[in-house]
């Protein structure tokens, strides 16, 4: 081996270690933006009501219900593949003096690997017309709330 073949290998490892070093460091840097941009929906919920049944979170909430509908509700995680609770309590609050007031509760226990709840709210928790909101807590923490219409 000349000096030549000695100079040449070493720029032949030293390019290769610096192209690998190059991209470890960009997966880092996108994994750390992935995370940058993501973490805010880390934990949040879907939180769909509708006056039909709801099998998958594609669909839209409504907002007005007539009297005698059906009000169902569905709640998935955003990231999580799990709802990751063991209780999920729905709270009905109704409008009136300028505030919302609690009014109803339902609690359901879950397992921790439930992927979603979807269900129907009895119409008997929502006799009298007016604004009424709807609070999810998943374990006791607040997660999501919808605010909608009951009218005759």
């Amino acid at each position: 081996m000349n000096s030549e073949d000695v100079k040449s290998n070493k720029t032949g490892t030293i390019t290769r270690n610096l192209v690998l070093k190059v991209v470890i460091v960009a997966f880092i840097v996108i994994f750390v933006l992935w995370l940058i941009f993501n973490i805010k929906d880390y934990g949040k919920v879907n939180l769909i009501l509708s006056n039909e049944e709801i099998t998958s979170n594609d669909q839209v909430s409504v907002q007005k219900f007539i009297d005698k509908d059906k009000i169902y509700f569905f709640i998935d995680r955003v990231i999580k593949p799990s709802l990751d609770c063991n209780t999920v309590t729905v709270v009905i609050d109704y409008y009136e003096n300028n505030s919302f007031t609690q009014y109803k509760q339902i609690t359901f226990e879950v397992d921790k690997n439930f992927k979603y709840l979807s269900t129907y709210i009895p119409q008997e928790y929502f006799k009298r017309n007016g604004k009424y909101q709807i609070k999810v807590l998943l374990d006791g923490k607040l997660m999501g709330t919808r605010e909608f219409e009951v009218e005759k």
